[in-house]
């Protein structure tokens, strides 16, 4: 299953869709800040594609639309303003998958505290869903707008993203008596790149103290249940298709043109799951 993520700025990327759709063979794909109409995007596609998709159903997160694979079974398990939860199936495999879907808030607008409470209320609906459906298979993705060393990413009662694998072994660990479960963030790769584009998300504050350019908003979380089917060569940032190419000046992404993000694209082995 291959899955792609992409906050497009409010860009109307229908070409550029198309193409990474079809070079990817992407199943999922999940937009965030995409107000344009998503059924024609999606009978669009299905005008040129072998594979034929739907929309996901969409009640109250306006932040989120997305198309899937015809193949998949999904069923929408919890929609609210910046996050959507559904389960996935596919009827050549005998598993159930938990996908959880998220824009957080900018930081152009609420303070840490207040995007911390979001990513809390996120896990909260995760770990519901999770055991209402007596489901392990959960996978976490979207803009997070903050970084994975950020305590709302690795901190026990937020998304708990452990870097190193081995580390989430041990499924859970005790917090002031707590139980808290644990996500790997395979996210962290990234900041060892040598070239360009390190991350997904560019920004140059100039004159701020702090200043690291390159920031990991967009993110995957995966419960260590997935880590074996998790296909770590096939997680990658794209920065072109066969016309377009989403780097500009600097290899930093072109958001005159596109977006000021790039895609994030990942995948899972579904015989492993």
């Amino acid at each position: 299953m291959n899955i792609l993520f992409w906050n497009t700025c409010k860009k109307n990327m229908e070409g550029v869709l198309e193409e990474m759709l079809e070079e990817h063979s992407i199943d999922l794909l999940i937009l965030a800040e995409y107000p344009f109409c998503i059924a024609n995007l999606c009978n669009r596609i299905n005008t040129v594609s072998s594979v034929q998709y739907k929309e996901l159903q969409n009640i109250s997160c306006n932040r989120i639309s997305g198309i899937v694979n015809g193949n998949y079974s999904v069923t929408l398990l919890s929609d609210e303003s910046r996050f959507k939860l559904i389960k996935m199936t596919n009827i050549a495999y005998e598993y159930e998958l938990i996908i959880a879907m998220i824009h957080g808030t900018s930081s152009l607008w609420q303070d840490d505290d207040t995007k911390r409470i979001g990513i809390t209320k996120f896990i909260s609906a995760i770990l519901a869903e999770e055991h209402k459906s007596n489901c392990e298979h959960s996978l976490a993705i979207g803009d997070f707008n903050v970084n994975p060393f950020e305590e709302a990413c690795i901190g026990a009662f937020s998304m708990h993203g452990i870097p190193f694998p081995d580390a989430t072994m041990n499924e859970s660990r005790k917090v002031e008596k707590t139980t808290c479960r644990k996500f790997y963030n395979p996210t962290w790769r990234f900041f060892g790149n040598r070239d360009a584009p390190y991350t997904t998300y560019y920004c140059d504050r100039r004159g701020q103290n702090t200043n690291f350019y390159w920031y990991a908003v967009d993110q995957v979380f995966i419960r260590p249940s997935l880590i074996r089917a998790f296909d770590m060569e096939n997680f990658k940032i794209i920065t072109k298709t066969k016309s377009h190419t989403l780097l500009g000046r600097n290899n930093i992404p072109d958001k005159a043109k596109y977006s000021d993000h790039l895609p994030l694209l990942c995948s899972l082995k579904e015989d492993l799951i």
